[in-house]
């Protein structure tokens, strides 16, 4: 996708410009410079040229944050997020079907089942959704400083119409577990259910722990 000459647009310019500008990496700064130079042309062209400057200005612009992902590694402008999306990949945390045997235990939570077969089937469906949680939970908190220093980056880029997948989704990502204030009450009743959930998690957890014992006779 290409870039429009816009205010969004040379000020997502500017903002890589001074992330590139190191004069540490040779090829990053004369990218850094000829950016910074189209600008400045874009700015201050007579009014005959104005518009073919403005065009490669947001041609520059837009060809620099595409490629941004193969930028050296500490000079990439959303590299932080690069091991979070990764795991996240990894992981999928956010599907809503089991992640630990899908297919059968989808089938055994809507399984005819009585007594302690019914019992194990909901501890293991329960235990299901509340690993899911514990991940989440890691990699929110992984991707918090991140995502903050992240967030300017994809506001400004998509306010110029650039391109701002697929980071924009862990930024957003992880400020959906965030309260959106301090006595947001469905944020908090929302933690007391995790937090149910985590209890029951972890009492299941010592009594297997008991159970594995025994069988060891230790």
């Amino acid at each position: 996708m290409s870039l429009k000459y816009s205010k969004a647009a040379v000020e997502l310019g500017k903002r890589l410009v001074a992330q590139l500008d190191t004069g540490d990496d040779l090829l990053a700064s004369w990218m850094a410079h000829d950016v910074a130079e189209r600008i400045t042309l874009a700015e201050q062209a007579p009014d005959e040229h104005k518009a073919a400057a403005r065009e490669s200005c947001a041609a520059a612009i837009s060809t620099l944050w595409h490629y941004r992902a193969a930028l050296p590694p500490h000079l990439k402008p959303l590299g932080k997020l690069e091991p979070v999306l990764r795991t996240l990949a990894s992981l999928d945390t956010d599907r809503t079907k089991h992640r630990y045997f899908p297919q059968a235990l989808q089938e055994a939570a809507t399984a005819d089942a009585d007594g302690t077969i019914k019992e194990q089937i909901d501890l293991a469906v329960s235990l299901d959704y509340t690993a899911r949680q514990l991940v989440q939970f890691a990699l929110r908190t992984a991707a918090d400083d991140a995502a903050t220093d992240a967030a300017p980056w994809v506001k400004l880029a998509r306010e110029a119409g650039a391109d701002t997948s697929p980071e924009e989704f862990v930024v957003e990502w992880v400020l959906q577990g965030k309260p959106r204030t301090s006595d947001d009450e469905r944020y908090k009743a929302d933690l007391r259910r995790k937090i149910e959930k985590i209890e029951g998690f972890i009492e299941s957890a010592k009594a297997m722990i008991i159970s594995l014992r025994a069988q060891t006779n230790d």
